[in-house]
């Protein structure tokens, strides 16, 4: 019995010993070392220093435990003068995080790489948590960063980038500063999650596609104009406090918007398209040069703010969007410009609950006023135009006539069955581009000459009674 005891006893402490051993390491590399699989997990019981000359290979699917240094600005670290490398694989990710405190920040300083003494680094393919700075560098940041399939969680700054960096399914979460510099930067199917901030960059250029932006404090801000574009693609942003700010000369297109604080604001030269915003509080602020076009911005606490415009700088353009069921407003006129948005639908036919919807001069005397159309319950038919800035202020339709086809290519039929006289088309910023005469029955339009895009087709009889329709050149 005893001999029994003994051997169970004698396994257990085996069993322990093999699930709780650790390689301990601190000091000076000074000649070529392998961090091995077979040897993890390593503790950093110490700060650890690669000379130069000198090559730390981690192995794939290594982990390293940094120990919490109790003394303050002590914290351990992580240095090469020499060579760095740690590349993992997607099923044997590389791992450096805290012993303990897993969810905390700054528990240890990171890996610092001393290029001014030729000190490199090779990381890809790592999941990096706790530290002050994940990867740091004393001189030049390299050219081109490429990162796949990382994770980086609770650190101050997760990664600091040079002149170009490349992320494709990496994570980023609970970090202080996700992703910081200036550079020109592409994302692919990346987490961005819980973030204080998650990208306040300046950049060049910046792509994301396939992305998800959740429950930071700050989404996206751009710091400054990115010279060659913005383009960000098929992205949620959801639950954030500031989803996207001062996005510039670009492109959103295919992304969702929902429970922001603020979604996307204070944007110039963009076009928003194909995009839907729900129950954020401030959907959408655009500025000068901004489209926005064929997009669902409902039940949000506003819907479009218009604002960010100086004295001859482009209005912004907003055409063929639904603007419903936002319970504060669906425009709020924050310019002293008059806007003319008749290719909008509200969703409703009801001129007072549209109103009350729109902020502009009539409710402050310091703003523009907003003209606009009531849609038929389809979307498509405009049933009347309120047109604030002519003397009566509301159109009213009497009949019908067809307009075919609708879209159109070069020409446009307009079956005259009532009594118009003439006809006016304007661009959706009320620029009228071509007017004449109407015969009663078939009127043929040449309209090869317009740009492709939405106007509105305004037909007139003598006693100026009015019917406007939404016409779109393909």
């Amino acid at each position: 019995m005893k001999t029994k005891l003994l051997l169970a006893f004698t396994s257990m402490l085996f069993l322990f010993q093999k699930v709780f051993s650790q390689t301990q390491v601190s000091g000076g590399i000074f000649s070529n070392t392998s961090w091995t699989l077979a040897n993890s997990p390593y503790l950093m019981t110490g700060n650890v220093v690669v000379f130069p000359g000198v090559t730390l290979t981690i192995e794939p699917g290594v982990e390293v435990r940094v120990k919490e240094n109790p003394i303050i600005d002590k914290e351990y670290y992580l240095e090469t003068r020499g060579t760095i490398n740690m590349v993992g694989t997607p099923t044997a990710k590389i791992t450096f995080r805290a012993q303990f405190a897993t969810n905390s920040v700054g528990t240890w300083k990171g890996i610092i790489v001393k290029n001014s003494q030729g000190g490199e680094i090779n990381y890809d393919y790592v999941s990096i948590s706790n530290s002050y700075k994940s990867v740091s560098y004393d001189s030049n940041i390299p050219n081109v960063i490429k990162l796949h399939e990382s994770t980086f969680k609770y650190n101050a700054y997760a990664v600091l980038v040079g002149r170009d960096l490349f992320a494709e399914n990496c994570i980023f979460f609970a970090n202080r500063s996700a992703v910081y510099g200036w550079s020109n930067f592409e994302f692919e199917n990346c987490i961005f999650d819980s973030n204080m901030a998650s990208l306040g960059i300046y950049a060049s250029s910046f792509k994301m596609n396939n992305c998800t932006v959740k429950n930071n404090d700050l989404g996206i801000r751009f710091n400054s104009g990115a010279v060659n574009g913005v383009s960000i693609k098929n992205t949620l942003f959801e639950n954030n406090i500031i989803a996207l700010d001062n996005a510039n000369n670009g492109l959103l297109d295919s992304c969702l918007f929902i429970g922001n604080d603020e979604g996307l604001i204070n944007t110039s030269d963009m076009v928003v398209r194909n995009s839907n915003f729900s129950n954020n509080k401030k959907a959408l602020l655009v500025g000068f040069s901004t489209s926005v076009m064929r997009c669902n911005i409902l039940d949000n606490e506003t819907g479009i703010a218009l604002g960010a415009i100086s004295v001859g700088q482009p209005k912004p353009i907003v055409e063929n969007n639904k603007i419903c069921y936002n319970t504060l407003y669906n425009i709020d006129n924050q310019t002293d410009l008059n806007m003319f948005i008749p290719t909008n639908c509200f969703c409703t036919s009801d001129t007072k609950l549209i109103e009350d919807k729109i902020f502009d001069g009539y409710d402050d005397i310091t703003k523009g006023l907003v003209s606009y159309a009531i849609f038929d319950t389809t979307c498509t038919i405009v049933t009347v135009l309120v047109n604030k800035t002519q003397a009566n202020g509301l159109n009213e339709i009497v009949e019908t006539s067809s307009v075919f086809p609708n879209p159109f290519n070069e020409n446009l039929n307009i079956n005259n069955v009532g009594s118009y006289q003439q006809f006016k088309i304007f661009t959706i910023q009320g620029h009228l581009i071509q007017e004449g005469k109407l015969v009663r029955g078939e009127n043929n339009l040449d309209m090869s000459h317009i740009l492709a895009g939405s106007y509105v087709l305004g037909l007139y009889d003598l006693g100026q009674n009015s019917r406007f329709i939404k016409i779109v050149h393909q």
